[in-house]
């Protein structure tokens, strides 16, 4: 996470103004150094240069910008001479982005006419003054990581150029760093219309059929196709149906006679533009379809985005059990815009919660904990918050998947919550629950399970279930019959030699695989 934005600079360059418009924009706390100082002495900064002197002001500001400095989710401005002392710079520079805010000294003098309480400006020159400390700070100021000059800037002006170089930051590339077909998921905010220029660096052939489904067609549709003919591409849509009831043998074939009829050949490409439906489809076609052809994944959901995309699994399922047919065949590359996001329906959003949750609970208690922390500020995708969630449960999946891309071993716990998750969506007809409420669910029997086999704590059994509950997905049991659950979980693909193999937590952040007796299993359904 990016936590905290500190602007530096002379006075009158709009530390303050900007600063407060930029924290209420990023659902941040703003701080200013020189109002804490105030504070802390009783006085203003005026009188404290005058009363107490130049000095003893430094060493105040010093030890205000250290405890500053522990804080996280603050805008901060700084007094003009606080990066003077490399102290308060290394301080400031630990959690956060450092930005110089920038102006001519004419502009300065103007925004500065009236104030006769700077302190240093208690001059009869004062644009001797400016010229002359602007010179000697100009070294100090250079320190900062991005420049903006406010000279002709209003304060929204500013505000969206700062914005727009957090989000740059933000945006991040995660590689899947596997020996025979390594791949990176690139993450951004805002980015879909580039999807085009970014797939010529691929070395793909000119046709791409874009796999999609009616709801994200009309909202996405024209925007990928312009931008796909833009690079050069030759495009046409298959739609699939959304919902998970649709993702069988029959759709498979669909998306077979389209490519049939196009003429697609094997240096063609499938480019997934949707959930984890429509990835799971995609994927298998293009395992499938000539041996094998490549594919795109563009995920536009939250659970898609941060776990179906990634790891190259792919399949349809049976009536009988979810994903019971597939392949492992992985992308060519994975391109998440965050932004679509804000079109997606809030209960499928907070479906995709949950495996971030999981994320946190499998393997990264500092994730689960900023979870806890950030919550509503996720849920209101605060883009700020909610970048930083998705790229760390990337950066989870790709290294579980490189260690472990078949499923062999560590790649298991992967599944955490996804043993009764699957038997509930499957014994329901996978009509009544959204992927991550059956997975939601799942997870709380797995803890349950775990404290009943003195694996883990009540206090991780009620921290998992409180967070759960906190983001809106349900943390009830199921109230099917137990031999229905038990005879749809024995179809489940980690059933070994009868027995039912559950990913189950130790402690936040670490899970194991342990099998379990189905007695057991029906004790606690």
């Amino acid at each position: 996470m990016l936590k905290n934005v500190v602007l530096i600079g002379f006075m009158g360059t709009g530390k303050t103004v900007i600063g407060k418009r930029l924290a209420r924009e990023l659902g941040y706390e703003f701080v200013d150094t020189d109002s804490l100082i105030e504070k802390h002495e009783g006085q203003s900064v005026p009188e404290i240069f005058r009363n107490l002197g130049e000095a003893h002001f430094r060493k105040v500001e010093k030890r205000v910008i250290h405890q500053v400095s522990d804080r996280d989710g603050i805008v901060v401005a700084t007094g003009g001479g606080a990066v003077l002392d490399p102290d308060n710079v290394a301080a400031l520079r630990k959690r956060g982005l450092m930005i110089g805010l920038a102006a001519q000294p004419q502009a300065i003098l103007s925004r500065l006419e009236g104030q006769r309480d700077r302190p240093l400006l208690n001059t009869q020159d004062r644009e001797g003054e400016v010229r002359r400390l602007l010179k000697h700070r100009r070294p100090f100021y250079a320190q900062a990581d991005n420049r903006l000059d406010t000279d002709r800037m209003s304060v929204g002006q500013a505000t969206r150029k700062i914005q727009h170089w957090l989000t740059t930051r933000l945006s991040h590339r995660v590689i899947v760093k596997l020996p025979q077909n390594p791949y990176e998921i690139e993450i951004g905010w805002g980015i879909l219309e580039a999807i085009g220029h970014r797939l010529t660096r691929l070395g793909l052939g000119q046709k791409v059929a874009v796999i999609t489904n009616p709801l994200v067609r009309r909202i996405y549709g024209a925007t990928v196709l312009r931008s796909l003919k833009k690079g050069g591409f030759d495009t046409f849509l298959i739609e699939i149906p959304d919902g998970e009831r649709f993702k069988t043998a029959r759709w498979i074939s669909h998306i077979y006679d389209a490519l049939i009829q196009h003429k697609f050949e094997r240096g063609s490409c499938l480019m997934a533009l949707g959930g984890g439906v429509i990835g799971d489809l995609t994927g298998f076609a293009a395992a499938t379809y000539l041996r094998g052809i490549s594919y795109i994944q563009v995920p536009t959901t939250l659970v898609a985005q941060v776990d179906s995309s990634i790891g190259g699994k792919a399949g349809f399922n049976h009536p009988q059990a979810k994903n019971l047919i597939g392949a492992f065949y992985q992308p060519r590359f994975v391109f998440t815009d965050v932004k679509v996001l804000e079109t997606l329906d809030r209960r499928n959003f907070i479906s995709g919660l949950a495996e971030v949750i999981k994320y946190g609970m499998i393997a990264d208690a500092e994730l689960f904990y900023f979870l806890e922390k950030y919550l509503p500020k996720i849920i209101d995708l605060n883009r700020y918050y909610l970048l930083p969630a998705i790229r760390r449960s990337c950066e989870i999946k790709a290294q579980v998947v490189q260690e472990d891309e078949r499923e062999g071993g560590r790649r298991k716990i992967l599944n955490y919550g996804h043993t009764l998750g699957h038997a509930l969506e499957a014994a329901t007809a996978y009509k009544r629950y959204l992927h991550g409420e059956a997975i939601s669910i799942g997870m709380v029997f797995a803890a349950r399970l775990a404290h009943d086999l003195g694996l883990c704590t009540q206090k991780t059994v009620h921290q998992q279930e409180t967070l759960l509950a906190r983001a809106g997905l349900p943390v009830g049991l199921p109230k099917h019959k137990p031999a229905d659950i038990l005879k749809a979980m024995t179809y489940d693909k980690k059933v070994k030699e009868g027995e039912i193999h559950f990913v189950l937590a130790d402690r936040i952040g670490h899970v194991q695989v342990r099998s379990v007796k189905q007695a057991q299993i029906r004790d606690l359904l």
